[in-house]
C-alpha cells in the first residue's frame, strides 16, 4: 500500500510509505521528514520482595533497561544511556494480565536515566501488583 501526504507548503502529495514508527516534521531546509521515534514497549511483572522483570516487545532506543526494587510498590527503571526527557515523553502503562484488584501504577519521570514505578493495590503501594502489566514509553 502506498501512502501519501499532501504537503500544503509546498502544494505536492508526499510518499510517507513506510514510515510507520516515525513523526513528520517540517524542516525550512528538507521539507517533510520523518524523523524515527524512540519506542519501548513491554510488559512488566514483579512479586514478592523481588526487582520487577520487563519483557520487551519493541525497543527502538538502543538502551539497555534494568529495574530495581526500591521500597514496599516502589521501584526504578534504569537506562544504561541518557533516554528520559522530562517534557517530551507519552508513557502509558496497562492493566495486569495476570493477577486480580484494584490496581494502578504511576511511572514516571526520575533522572534522564531513570524512570520511577509506583504500584499500588486499593490506594496503597503494594508490592505483587505488577503481573504482565503492559506498558509503552515513546520519547519525542
Amino acid at each position: 500500500m502506498i501512502i501519501k501526504y499532501f504537503d500544503e507548503f509546498n502544494g505536492q502529495w508526499l510518499d510517507i510509505t513506510g514510515t510507520t514508527g516515525t513523526t513528520l516534521t517540517y524542516n525550512d531546509a528538507s521539507g517533510w521528514v520523518g524523523v524515527p521515534n524512540k519506542v519501548i514497549k513491554g510488559t512488566i511483572s514483579q512479586a514478592g520482595t523481588s526487582a520487577p522483570t520487563i519483557v520487551e516487545f519493541e525497543n527502538t532506543t538502543g538502551a539497555t533497561l534494568s529495574t530495581t526494587r526500591t521500597t514496599n510498590g516502589q521501584y526504578r527503571i534504569d537506562s544504561d544511556i541518557s533516554l528520559w526527557t522530562a517534557s517530551t515523553m507519552y508513557i502509558t502503562i496497562g492493566n495486569p494480565q495476570t493477577k486480580v484488584g484494584i490496581f494502578s501504577y504511576i511511572l514516571a519521570y526520575g533522572t534522564s536515566t531513570r524512570l520511577d514505578l509506583y504500584s499500588y493495590d486499593s490506594a496503597a503501594l503494594t508490592d505483587d501488583a505488577l503481573g504482565n502489566t503492559s506498558f509503552e514509553i515513546k520519547i519525542y
